[in-house]
């Protein structure tokens, strides 16, 4: 019955949970669009993504809490995910809290070079997941990490 009663108490206030994810994520998505240190921007609800006609179509509420941004190398991407404050450094996703995860060295470590690439996972990738927190803040977090690089 507790567990019951948790699930409901966690619907009950899903669709504001989604919407705050989405809405930071795309705000997330627009900073790092705009950095020149930044060489990628994965998130359909960006205009300019590949699949921004399709999100535009299907996701009319949002394209949840899900990026990823690409930058010059292997370590940069592994010095942003060392110098990141809020944003907690673990390989699960859809948290209240924000996540990176640099997948190369993570969730992907065992692949070679050829195969990362046949799955779409470069090496300077980084994924994040993000969170409820305020998006301004998650923004100067993931500014300060870039500029380290």
């Amino acid at each position: 019955p507790f567990n019951a009663w948790l699930f409901i108490q966690g619907l009950e206030t899903l669709s504001l949970r989604m919407r705050q994810h989405s809405d930071s994520a795309l705000k997330i998505a627009k900073f790092l669009k705009s950095h020149p240190k930044v060489k990628k921007v994965n998130y359909p609800c960006l205009e300019g993504d590949e699949n921004y006609s399709f999100a535009k179509k299907y996701l009319k509420n949002g394209c949840s809490g899900l990026l990823s941004f690409e930058v010059g190398s292997f370590e940069e991407a592994k010095k942003i995910v060392d110098n990141v404050k809020i944003f907690t450094i673990v390989t699960n996703i859809g948290d209240s809290k924000s996540i990176i995860t640099h997948p190369a060295s993570t969730t992907h470590q065992q692949l070679s070079k050829e195969e990362l690439k046949a799955a779409g996972v470069g090496e300077a990738l980084i994924r994040l997941s993000i969170g409820l927190e305020n998006s301004e803040d998650l923004i100067e977090d993931l500014k300060e990490a870039i500029e380290s690089i």
